[in-house]
């Protein structure tokens, strides 16, 4: 049984193996690794702490261990209690929330400081495992989260020693990866679609001409790094889902994959192929390859542009909003809403270059004037086709940029600050979908470039 006693907050230990994220080094990455799975239940819970005060409604789970009190249940409430206090450095804190800390008073702060525990000995850590498997229920932003479907796999993995072969490839590939952000990293060690990973990998490991998920796993990221981790990549910002794995022809398709069916057998009187000694006649030149032919669209159709954006895959650091805003885009019907997709089109244009004139901020790129002021648009993408253009040496490159360039200083051009405030304004100013098909393709070389 558990002994039920205040504690304070200073000497409440957070869960670094918290079955939501992978295992943190300190208190500071848990909290983070917290805040970048579900940032709005996170902020949402601190707030109510500091507007009503710490509610007792459940005891935190404590387990003693070594004379430390490490918390098993209720680490989003103690991690919130030690950034009010300040124990807990090196967190961006909202503005407003930060406010309310700083006028928070010394009774709010003598009458929180002390939190009821329910603190069990080492020796009944299964029953602590029971308790915190049972608990996460409730759908309150400020009460208790309920589990991600990876937390829930990395426990089935780590307790109940179930066999997670997507979990531990996800694993390494936050510990491998080389086309991650460290949000992404903080973010998919504990929301991922790993539902999708785990119907992919069987799908997978034959196209890598692995024997197994389980080889696969092992030779990874000795082998076959890349294209494991633009698969990875790819299935983590939704690019690659239930839907394209089961309904397209064949999904590997994109990532050069050929697929492989079984030999036809020809009419018996067919003739040799001349272009193959080796061909009898009753077999196909080569049977395990299906040539895959490209459906082409006209500029002008709507689906081209889809084409072009399911092609877009942002790499970069910092591009996280860059591929949110992507998603939008691919969601949105063009005919039904032109205007929301020029105004994420003109957004992801904005960011794309100020992130990639930090990429280059060594060489010489700057998104900034010398007053420190941003310079205008028009300005800042001119500096880049210059800088993606150097010495005017390869003349077709500077052809296609010059198209884009065209396209985009237009004074009266779909994405003009004054077209997009007509937009807003003007009752009687609109577009087509036609339209906005030949601006993107006008500008996407630019656009992939600064993503690239």
């Amino acid at each position: 049984m558990p002994r039920l006693d205040n504690v304070q907050v200073k000497e409440l230990i957070l869960d670094l193996s918290n079955y939501r994220t992978v295992h943190q080094k300190s208190e500071t990455n848990s909290i983070k690794a917290m805040i970048a799975i579900s940032p709005d239940w996170f902020w949402s819970l601190m707030e109510n702490i500091i507007d009503d005060g710490y509610y007792p409604t459940d005891n935190i789970i404590v387990l003693k261990s070594k004379d430390k009190f490490i918390v098993k249940e209720g680490n989003r409430r103690i991690a919130s209690l030690k950034i009010i206090y300040g124990q807990i450095k090196g967190i961006e804190v909202p503005e407003n929330i930060k406010s309310k800390i700083t006028n928070l008073d010394d009774v709010w702060k003598d009458k929180n400081n002390n939190i009821p525990c329910a603190i069990y000995e080492e020796s009944e850590i299964e029953t602590v495992k029971k308790l915190v498997s049972l608990i996460h229920a409730k759908g309150e932003k400020a009460g208790r989260e309920k589990w991600t479907a990876v937390a829930r796999t990395r426990y089935n993995r780590d307790e109940k020693s179930k066999k997670e072969l997507g979990l531990d490839l996800l694993e390494k590939y936050l510990a491998n990866g080389k086309n991650l952000t460290a949000t992404q990293k903080e973010l998919w060690g504990g929301d991922y679609p790993i539902t999708v990973l785990d119907e992919l990998l069987p799908k997978l490991y034959p196209c890598l001409g692995c024997e197994s998920s389980e080889k696969l796993l092992k030779e990874y990221p000795q082998k076959n790094q890349t294209i494991i981790e633009t698969i990875l990549y790819d299935v983590g910002i939704k690019r690659l889902g239930f839907s394209e794995i089961r309904n397209e022809p064949f999904w590997g398709v994109n990532y050069g994959f050929a697929k492989k069916e079984p030999p036809t057998q020809d009419a018996p009187n067919k003739k040799p192929d001349s272009g193959n000694p080796n061909n009898t006649g009753n077999e196909p030149n080569n049977p395990s390859v299906i040539k895959t032919k490209k459906i082409v669209y006209a500029l002008t159709d709507i689906k081209s542009v889809y084409k072009k954006l399911k092609e877009l895959k942002p790499v970069g650091n910092n591009r996280e909003k860059v591929v949110s805003l992507l998603n939008e885009m691919r969601k949105l019907r063009i005919d039904a809403h032109p205007f929301s997709f020029c105004f994420l089109l003109r957004s992801m244009i904005e960011i794309s270059a100020k992130e990639y004139c930090k990429d280059h901020k060594k060489e010489g790129l700057n998104s900034k004037k010398t007053d420190g002021n941003d310079k205008e648009l028009l300005d800042l993408l001119r500096d880049i086709v210059n800088f993606m253009t150097p010495n005017k040496k390869d003349k077709d490159r500077i052809k296609l940029f010059h198209g884009v360039m065209t396209e985009l200083s237009k004074k009266d051009g779909i994405l003009s600050v004054t077209s997009l405030n007509q937009l807003i304004h003007n009752p009687n100013f609109s577009i087509q979908s036609t339209d906005i098909c030949i601006l993107f393709h006008n500008i996407f070389l630019l656009l992939e470039e600064m993503n690239s």
